[in-house]
C-alpha cells in the first residue's frame, strides 16, 4: 500500500523530522512502555523515518530483542542506518519497503508506528494487514497527532493564524489535521478491539526556542501547498522571518506554547 506522505524527505524536512522527534520521543516511549513493549520482543516499526521510534523500541526490548524499521524512502532508510551506526544502536535493522511488500520469516511480537497512519489512503485496511504480521497476543501500537489542539495559553493571534493555516492546508490535501482523535475508531474498523489510549503535548515558553522553531518548520513544510491553496496571508508570507515575531508575541504575553497533541492507541491481537 502506498502512502500519501505530503512532506517528502528533503534535507530541510529531515531536519524538521529530527527536531519533531526530539519534542515527542518522551511521549512515544511512555506509550510504548505502557502498551507492553518489554525485553526480548521482536518489533516491526512502520514508516520508521530517520529511526527515532525504532531507537526507542530498541531501548525497551533490550539486547535480547530485535527491531526492524521499514520506510518507503530509500534515502531515509540510509539515513536511519547511518544514525544507528553513529549512535552504536544494536539490534535494529532498517529496510526499504511499503506495507504491502513486507515479508517476515516469522510473526513479530509488536507492530508500532508514529505519524504514519494519517498519510495512508486506507488506514483501517493497513492496520488489518499489519495485524497479520503479529503473533496471537502481540501488540499493535500507533501514535498520531492532532494539529488542531496546538495553541498558546493565553491565545496569541499570530501563532493561532499559523496553526489554522497548517490545518487548512492539511485538509485541502485530504489529510485530517485532527486525525489522532479518531485513531481508536480506525482500530475498531480494522477488527482491533479493547483499544487503550494515552496522550501528551510538548509545552514551552518564548525562551524555549525549539518549540516555536518546530512549529515554524511545520508551516514551512506545507508552505508551497498552502500557497497553491490560497491560504498564505501577509503575516505568514515569510517563513524565514516568522520566528522572531512569534517569539516576541509569546514573550510579551508570557504565554505557554503548546505543540500538537500526540495521541497513542494500542491493543493486543
Amino acid at each position: 500500500m502506498d502512502t500519501t506522505y505530503i512532506l517528502g524527505h528533503a534535507d530541510a524536512e529531515t531536519r524538521r523530522l529530527l527536531l519533531q522527534a526530539k519534542m515527542y520521543d518522551g511521549y512515544t516511549e511512555h506509550a510504548l512502555r505502557v502498551a507492553g513493549l518489554r525485553p526480548g520482543m521482536r518489533v516491526l516499526d512502520i514508516g520508521c523515518g530517520p529511526g527515532d521510534v525504532s531507537f526507542i523500541a530498541s531501548r525497551l526490548v533490550g539486547p535480547t530483542g530485535m527491531v526492524l524499521g521499514i520506510d518507503a524512502s530509500a534515502e531515509i532508510v540510509e539515513l536511519a542506518r547511518a544514525r544507528a551506526a553513529e549512535l552504536t544502536v544494536h539490534g535494529v535493522l532498517f529496510e526499504q519497503s511499503t506495507i504491502a511488500d513486507i515479508t517476515l520469516d516469522q510473526p513479530v511480537d509488536a507492530v508500532i508506528g508514529r505519524l504514519i497512519l494519517m498519510h495512508l489512503p486506507d488506514a483501517a485496511s493497513a492496520l488489518r494487514d499489519l495485524a497479520a504480521h503479529v503473533r496471537p497476543g502481540g501488540i499493535i501500537a500507533f501514535s498520531e497527532i492532532d494539529v488542531t489542539a496546538a495553541r498558546t495559553i493565553p491565545a496569541q493571534p499570530l501563532y493561532q493564524a499559523m496553526i489554522d493555516a497548517i490545518c487548512k492546508t492539511f485538509a485541502g490535501m485530504g489529510v485530517d489535521p485532527a486525525f489522532a482523535t479518531r485513531v481508536h475508531v480506525l482500530f475498531r474498523q480494522a477488527g482491533l478491539n479493547a483499544v487503550q489510549l494515552t496522550s501528551g503535548a510538548p509545552l514551552g515558553r518564548a525562551d524555549d526556542t525549539e518549540f516555536l522553531t518546530c512549529a515554524v518548520e511545520s508551516w514551512r513544510s506545507v508552505y508551497q501547498m498552502a500557497e497553491r491553496l490560497g491560504l498564505v496571508t501577509d503575516e505568514l508570507a515569510e517563513p524565514d522571518t516568522l520566528l522572531p515575531p512569534l517569539r516576541d508575541e509569546v514573550a510579551n504575553a508570557d504565554a505557554i506554547v503548546m505543540l500538537p497533541t500526540l495521541i497513542s492507541a494500542w491493543t493486543t491481537v
